[in-house]
Order: C-alpha cells, then sequence, then structure tokens
C-alpha cells in the first residue's frame, strides 16, 4: 500500500520538474516512516531535506513544492510541513479501505513479499546432544527455528532446516557407559558412577527395554541402541510441537566420509593451522578471535571444533548462500571462532548468523518449578506441552526476543483469560469465525468486496482495525530481515486488542444489510491475516474455543 503514496510522491515531483520549479535530475531513494505519534500523520517523508542541497533551496520551500501538486488528492486527506522539513501525509478513509480487496485477492498470500529473491539458507537449530529428552530451553530454540523459516519462506527466500546430531563425541560415549551401567544395577551388580556420567529416570527406561529386547551388556550394543531410542524421542516430540526439520545431519558422518580430514587439509593447505605443542592448531586470531584454537589434541583426538569447521564447509560446499545458527546464550563465547573459520573458507564472516536464546525460567503461580525425575535435572520440552499445549507453549515462547530472560509461568499459560497471550489471540481468530457463523444463521449475504460499500466502514475503531491490517506485509518483512518472530506476535497481540475493543462496542450484523456486509469484509479480511501471521508462528488457529 506504501507503493501507493510513493509513486503520488515521484508524480508530483516529475510534474515540478516539468514546470520548471523543481531542478533535481535523479530522485534520492524515498522512504516512507510511520511517525511515532498519530497527530503526526500516518506517513512522514524526508525527500525534501534530501533535495535541498542539489535544488539550493530550503527543505521546508521544496516540501511546499511537492505539497502543492498532491493537495486535493482522493486519498489523501492533509499533508503539511513539520520541523525543517519533513513531509506528513494524513491519508484519507478510502487509502485505507483498499486494503480490504488486496486482502480479499491474495488469501493466504496477503503478507508474503520477494525481498529473500530466492536466496538460499540454511538454517540449524535445536542441535541438541541426543544423550536425554528435550528440556524447555530446546523448546524456546525450536519455536524460534520454525517461527523464522515460515516467514524467511514467506519472505522469498529458499530456506532449508537442519538439526545437526552430535553422535561422534565423549557425550554419546557417556551415554552408553550410563546404559551400560544401569543394566549391570538392573542385573544385581554393585558399580560406581562418576560425574560426567547421566542418572535421569530416562536411563534406567532405557536400560530395562534394552535388557527386555534381549541386548547384550557390551557398549557396542548398549551405545547405538540408546542413540536411536534418544533420536526417536526427540523427533516425536519434535513433531508433536509442530515442528520439522528438511534434514538430521550426522556429525558422525562427517568423520565416515573423510570431511573432517579434508576440511582440515585444505586449511593446512591455505598455511592457517600449525602444530605446537603436539596439537594442531587453526589460526583464528587471524581473523579477529582473541586466540588460536586446537584442531586436534595432543593425544590425537578431534575436538568438537574440528568437525564444526567440516560442518560449516559442507553447507557451503552445498550451495547455501547465508547460514543461520540458533544457540543457546551459553555459547556466546564460541561465534568468534565460527566467524573465523568461515572467513577462512573463503567467505564474508557475515554469511554466518548466530541468533542467541536464552534460558527459560519455569514457574508455577510465580514460584520456580526445578526438577523432573525424568530427566533428572530439568523439566522436559514434552511435560510443558502435556500440561499447557503445543501452541500455548510455542506462542508464548515467541512472545520475547529470544536473547532476553523469560518466565514461563505453567498457570498462566494454560489459562482462559486475557492474561493468557495465545489464548487472547487465537480467541480473536474464533471470534471472527463465529460472526461468520452467525451471519450465515441471520441469512446475511456475505459479498465480495468490490460490491460492497466499503465508505460504510467509518468508526474510528474501524479505521484502526483496517490500518493495523494494512500493516501486516511490512511487519512480515521486517520480522525477515531482522530474523525476529517476536514481532509478529507483538502485531498480533495489538491486533487482536484492537478487535476485542471493537466487539464489545459494536454489532458486526444487525438490520442495517449495506453495514453489515461492509463489516463483514473487514471481519474477513481480520480472520485472514490473523490466521496467515499464526501461520507464520507455527501455531493453530482455532474456528472455536
Amino acid at each position: 500500500m506504501k507503493e501507493i503514496l510513493i509513486e503520488i510522491i515521484r508524480n508530483a515531483i516529475t510534474e515540478a520538474k516539468t514546470a520548471g520549479e523543481i531542478e533535481t535530475k535523479e530522485l534520492p531513494p524515498l522512504y516512507l516512516e510511520a511517525p511515532k505519534k498519530p497527530e503526526h500523520g500516518d506517513f512522514a517523508v524526508n525527500i525534501a531535506m534530501k533535495m535541498a542541497q542539489t535544488e539550493g533551496k530550503p527543505p521546508r520551500k521544496i516540501a511546499e513544492t511537492i505539497i502543492k501538486r498532491i493537495t486535493g488528492h482522493p486519498i489523501i486527506d492533509k499533508a503539511e510541513i513539520a520541523g525543517p522539513g519533513f513531509i506528513n501525509f494524513f491519508m484519507s478513509n478510502e487509502y485505507w479501505l483498499k486494503t480490504l480487496s488486496e486482502i480479499e485477492t491474495l488469501g493466504e498470500n496477503y503478507g508474503k513479499c520477494s525481498i529473500g529473491k530466492g536466496q538460499k539458507i540454511l538454517l540449524e537449530y535445536v542441535s541438541a546432544n541426543p544423550t536425554g529428552p528435550l528440556h524447555i530451553g530446546h523448546g524456546r530454540g525450536a519455536a524460534l527455528g520454525d517461527s523464522l523459516s515460515r516467514i524467511l519462506r514467506a519472505a522469498g527466500y529458499d530456506v532449508a532446516t537442519e538439526f545437526y546430531i552430535n553422535d561422534a563425541g565423549s557425550q554419546v560415549q557417556n551415554l552408553a557407559l550410563s546404559v551400560l551401567l544401569r543394566c549391570r544395577e538392573i542385573k544385581g551388580e554393585e558399580v560406581e558412577w562418576s560425574e560426567n556420567l547421566y542418572k535421569g529416570e530416562y536411563v534406567n527406561d532405557l536400560a530395562q527395554e534394552f535388557l527386555e529386547k534381549g541386548g547384550k551388556i557390551i557398549v557396542e550394543q548398549a551405545g547405538p541402541y540408546a542413540l536411536n531410542e534418544i533420536l526417536g524421542w526427540l523427533r516425536r516430540d519434535l513433531e508433536g510441537f509442530n515442528v520439522t526439520f528438511d534434514k538430521w545431519f550426522s556429525e558422525k558422518s562427517l568423520y565416515d566420509s573423510d570431511k573432517v580430514q579434508k576440511a582440515i587439509d585444505w586449511l593446512k593447505q591455505k598455511a592457517l593451522m600449525y602444530d605446537k605443542d603436539g596439537a594442531l592448531w587453526f589460526r583464528s586470531t587471524d581473523f579477529g578471535d582473541d586466540k588460536d584454537r586446537v584442531v586436534i589434541r595432543e593425544n590425537g583426538e578431534p575436538t568438537y571444533f574440528a568437525s564444526d569447521i567440516a560442518y560449516h564447509h559442507d553447507k557451503f560446499q552445498r550451495g547455501f548462500n547465508t547460514l543461520i545458527n540458533i544457540w543457546g546464550a551459553d555459547h556466546h563465547g564460541y561465534i568468534p571462532r565460527m566467524k573465523a573459520v568461515v572467513q577462512a573458507l573463503g567467505h564474508d564472516k557475515e554469511s554466518l548468523k548466530v541468533l542467541l536464546v536464552q534460558m527459560v525460567s519455569l514457574l508455577r503461580n510465580g514460584q520456580p518449578v526445578i526438577m523432573s525425575k525424568r530427566s533428572g535435572e530439568f523439566i522436559t520440552l514434552k511435560e510443558v506441552m502435556d500440561e499447557v499445549g503445543a501452541d500455548a507453549a510455542k506462542y508464548t515462547f515467541l512472545t520475547r526476543r529470544p536473547d532476553s530472560q523469560m518466565d514461563f509461568d505453567l498457570e498462566i499459560v494454560k489459562s482462559q483469560s486475557s492474561e493468557n497471550p495465545v489464548y487472547y489471540m487465537q480467541y480473536a481468530y474464533a471470534r471472527a469465525c463465529n460472526i461468520e457463523r452467525f451471519a450465515e444463521e441471520k441469512n446475511l449475504t456475505i459479498l465480495p468486496a468490490s460490491k460492497v460499500n466499503l465508505g460504510l466502514l467509518k468508526l474510528p475503531e474501524e479505521i484502526r482495525i483496517i490500518k493495523a491490517l494494512t500493516a501486516y506485509p511490512e511487519v512480515v518483512e521486517g520480522a525477515a530481515l531482522s530474523f525476529e518472530p517476536h514481532r509478529l506476535t507483538a502485531y498480533l497481540q495489538e491486533l487482536a486488542g484492537h478487535f476485542h475493543s471493537y466487539y464489545r462496542g459494536n454489532r458486526v450484523v444487525t438490520d442495517d444489510i449495506p453495514l453489515s456486509q461492509a463489516r463483514m469484509v473487514m471481519i474477513k479480511g481480520l480472520k485472514t491475516v490473523i490466521g496467515n501471521a499464526l501461520g507464520l508462528v507455527g501455531v493453530s488457529a482455532p474456528k472455536s474455543m
């Protein structure tokens, strides 16, 4: 919709140039902004200030010239000069009402755009160690990654999603040993447990099931069994959270295919590796890291960094332009070395984007919830989903910036009140559906926007809703460019607030048939936008509640 006003401004400047009132040959970029205060208009532009130097005139004088040729346009109520030369525009209702026809025409495509231009992005997220159930912190990262992938696709990017399985390190070996020791305990043996082993109830379940299926008490059998079972849990819990991946990538496959050694050899050829104290080091300080990093230890064992080098090298070799990794906030210190690797591999360091997710404080009525019997250490994502539902959990995770602390109160999240953001939002969609059903029961003929007198929508609260609907495509674009899905939930809460307030004060279906039909077009547009936005959040849109 902004393009309409931008074209009007451009035409006004072109006419002024033809009349000899403006001499600028090349028009500077023209951007519209929404003023923070409503009294300053719907849009503001600083084009007169940009043109002042080449024109050799005061910005306000140039603004006057532009306004003169815009005054009287049917979609502009008023244009005025503000400050040193800003032009503030107050749009007519006719301008906003065009949105309803656009929404009706585009339907589920309303809000989509092509800013991504098909750029290939690999989005890697969750990537939890397959040594136990997913915890609530993993859930926050899963919600972020899933919603971001949906938003980026809606913005025209070619997005692939990936879960990186850490199945080649010491943690997986410790899992195997943990299950093995538990098997021996079940058989009546006394064993010693070291601190780095896993002791949750789930380890006992794995051991019991392993023995029942005839497994031998040897690491070579217990390890693969436990790993496969836990990967099955992770897939199941994520699917229950409405999160799926295009690919599950095995760290072990990097070693099996010799990709780790090949990546190391490639960096050696570039003189970016060196031997010191029996270990092999990567020259990460050459690329801004605070110190060089060990790739192969003195004992010949590779570090996690070795497989991470190979993994990111592989990502670029698969043709991805941008890599997005979603990590826990405790991995902050790992970012410089990975950006160094990206540069060493011959890519712009900004082609790797790392989004950090803070842990979640789980509360019940304001009091901390600490321990889970199943995990032995933390509350699992499945436990949270079982109590509050996947939709409520997912939406709540996305109401805050991922790098901000979050208190997740179970009682609030499952409450049916305005305190619960997902209930408040989904109820708005269900209410719109209910209005449609009521209109059908009253035999109101629901007409397309082109057959309705939309000019009957004059109430300030109606125009406020339509203005919010007009803003939706810009919200999607902003969320895509900033990698911030919480912009969508913030938008949805505001839109729902406008709608609930309007509904409390006005009847949609009345004895005034033309007015009712106009209002139904608005309700249909509202329903479409809420449904589209909830789809990008990854949350269902219930028709009744």
